[in-house]
């Protein structure tokens, strides 16, 4: 008995540490369900979630993997720029309700499709703000409420409710409304979750079992319906069609037979929501996907309401004629890693309620090229211009700017501008002109550039640092010699003003040695980059600091070799730290071959290869010394290689001197 239990014990700790191992494991190198299990909501009895106001979560896009800052602003809307009462008041609004296809956490918020329509409304020379209202999961009865609640309703001048195919079944899985018995509308309190609920829906690996199985948008429904909220007893449809339908939608479907009830409180959400908003002097209108063809049904019930329809399947079959025969699995509006709008699909459908819009609004007609050219200035302002329009043309930098003050105020110049103002006038010292010119302030670096474009802002920057105690080094990084950080914009207080970008990054509390620091492209490579000394010597003085007083010039290459008694000493003017990551090689020949290590005699030198980490720096560029042995020395060979695709070493410079000539370079081998 006590072996039984001894193994139970095991092997439950056995799958926790398993589990544990696995839920690591995906937070950091496979972390696609982010979005599910760290999303910032709020509990309430009311809509069952929100979103939080002032909140910034970090994300991963589905398909290029590259980071990014997903913020609601000050009303809860996934927007990165914050809405005043003064700012409602002074323009047109226009709020879009619905799920996930609205809120777009999944892509940087100026690509989703909200942003780009309100800059090309605002080209007309009227006022308007584009709202954001989209929160994941949500569906008619939540988006209604929302609507309702929203403190700032009767400021809404145009309302659009995004329809997508599982709001039918999503009625039922949150229970927030049902049908009395005379077929009226009743809401239900939300009630709290089990306590077991909020535990399970934090684990990443939940998440992918159900993904890998196929089960996660049954499962998210069920377990919302099931373990979350429901009616009271007192409430609960108690019928068999109730029943049936439950089952239905478990199965992420509704059997047709069972759609009437659906339908019909869908029928009188969409009714009293079209009332609502006309009652506050609102239009009201419906937006349909366009992953499929429309579900007749669902369009029949809304003409019969009189609510505008929006068909954004004939809109985007009209600018892709393959798009009606393609599967939406292999649309180009999709992720490819995920079933929601990518940035090109945002852009479309951008342009399709643009149009719309045009017409209602009695706008200025734009032609398709115009158009395009607005698009264009509008996405040259963000990482290089994704997606890509048909128009190209530089774009001005007071343009870019301006584009990005407005629709990234929360995540770039709102945050940084009197950063802005006091580091350009006072920066510090300047310890590296580049591409970016870069200063230190304390413990903190600067970079600051003039005539910079937003793109300059998009590619990360490397900040690698060398403590004076390596035993302030992780110990992971021992073995390297210096911790290295890599920043992208979100990661930094950044921005740009009149042509001027500015990043800053602070520095560890432990004394430092130097630092190297500069920006890459992933997978082609360094823009530029610098070493220099955290206490640099910039009165005229460190470069014969750096230069040996003493010895003779043996050797004259990328580096200068001297021999000063039996120090080796490396020297190169203004150096890169990857000038000192490529190994060295130094061939000592003796004049005894005794003296040599026995696994080294066959080959006739004693070798004593290395890499550039022990050296002195600053400004002026970098010295490395080598101790020669004390036996007798003919000939010294030394030189930096780099290996070759099949592993063979590459010379990058080389050469050879005699040390009892002490004359220089001698020609010739040993």
């Amino acid at each position: 008995m006590k072996n039984l239990f001894a193994n139970v014990c095991l092997l439950l700790v056995s799958c926790a540490a398993g589990v544990a191992l696995c839920e690591v494991s995906l937070r950091i190198f496979y972390p696609k369900y982010r979005h599910l299990a760290e999303a910032r909501l709020h509990r309430e009895g009311l809509r069952i979630w929100t979103r939080t106001r002032n909140a910034r979560d970090w994300l991963v896009h589905p398909d290029t993997r590259r980071p990014y800052f997903a913020y609601h602003n000050n009303l809860a809307l996934r927007q990165h720029r914050n809405f005043r009462k003064g700012d409602l008041d002074s323009a047109t609004n226009i709020g879009f309700f619905g799920d996930s296809f609205v809120e777009n956490i999944r892509l940087p918020a100026p690509y989703s499709f909200t942003e780009p329509l309100d800059y090309l409304l605002n080209q007309s020379g009227q006022r308007f703000n584009v709202l954001n209202f989209g929160t994941e999961g949500y569906g008619p009865g939540q988006s209604l409420l929302h609507y309702e609640h929203f403190r700032h309703a009767a400021d809404i001048d145009h309302v659009f409710y995004v329809y997508c195919r599982n709001d039918l079944w999503d009625i039922y899985a949150t229970g927030l409304f049902h049908l009395d018995d005379t077929g009226k509308l009743v809401r239900n309190e939300a009630i709290r979750p089990r306590w077991w609920v909020p535990l399970v829906s934090r684990l990443h690996a939940l998440y992918l079992v159900l993904d890998a199985s196929g089960r996660l948008s049954s499962f998210l429904a069920e377990i919302t319906a099931n373990n979350e909220y429901r009616p009271g007893r007192e409430e609960r449809l108690n019928d068999q069609r109730h029943d049936a339908m439950r089952r239905a939608f478990r199965q992420g479907r509704l059997a047709l037979n069972d759609q009437k009830n659906s339908l019909e409180i869908f029928r009188l959400l969409i009714r009293r929501w079209k009332h609502r908003a006309e009652h506050n002097g609102h239009t009201f209108s419906v937006v349909l996907l366009p992953r499929h063809p429309p579900q007749p049904f669902v369009v029949d019930l809304l003409n019969a309401e009189g609510v505008e329809v929006i068909d954004l399947f004939d809109c985007f079959t009209g600018f892709d004629a393959a798009h009606s025969q393609r599967r939406w699995r292999h649309s180009p509006y999709r992720f490819e890693n995920d079933p929601h709008w990518n940035e090109a699909g945002n852009r479309l459908a951008a342009v399709c309620l643009y149009r719309v819009l045009e017409e209602d609004l009695r706008l200025p007609a734009l032609s398709e090229e115009d158009l395009q050219a607005v698009l264009h200035r509008y996405y040259a302002a963000f990482e290089g211009g994704r997606p890509r329009t048909d128009v190209g043309g530089a774009v001005s930098l007071q343009t870019t700017a301006g584009i990005l003050e407005k629709y990234e105020a929360l995540g770039t110049l709102a945050l940084v501008r009197e950063d802005l103002e006091e580091l350009t006038a006072a920066p510090g010292t300047r310890i590296l002109a580049s591409d970016f010119d870069v200063y230190l302030d304390g413990r903190r670096v600067v970079y600051i550039k003039e005539g910079c474009r937003p793109t300059d802002l998009q590619n990360p920057f490397f900040l690698n640092i060398v403590p004076t105690d390596e035993n302030d080094l992780p110990g992971s990084r021992i073995p390297y010699g210096y911790v290295s950080y890599v920043y992208y914009k979100h990661h930094f207080r950044l921005g740009i003003d009149r042509g001027r970008c500015l990043a800053t990054a602070h520095l560890p509390d432990y004394p430092l040695r130097y630092l190297w620091t500069g920006q890459f492209v992933w997978g082609e490579g360094l823009l530029w980059e610098g070493t220099f000394a955290i206490d640099p010597d910039t009165s005229g003085e460190g470069k014969e600091k750096l230069l040996p007083t003493t010895g003779k010039r043996m050797i004259a290459s990328d580096f200068d070799v001297y021999l000063d008694g039996r120090d080796l000493i490396y020297v190169q003017e203004k150096c890169r730290m990857s000038d000192l990551e490529k190994t060295f090689f130094l061939h000592i020949i003796p004049v005894d071959q005794d003296v040599l290590p026995p696994d080294r005699v066959q080959y006739g030198f004693d070798n004593l290869d290395f890499v550039g980490r022990d050296f002195e720096t600053n400004e002026f560029g970098c010295r490395i010394m080598r101790r020669l042995p004390d036996y007798a020395i003919r000939r010294v060979r030394t030189g930096q290689y780099v290996k070759d695709d099949q592993g063979n070493p590459a010379a990058l410079w080389e050469g050879e001197f005699h040390i009892a000539q002490g004359a220089g370079v001698e020609e010739g081998g040993p």
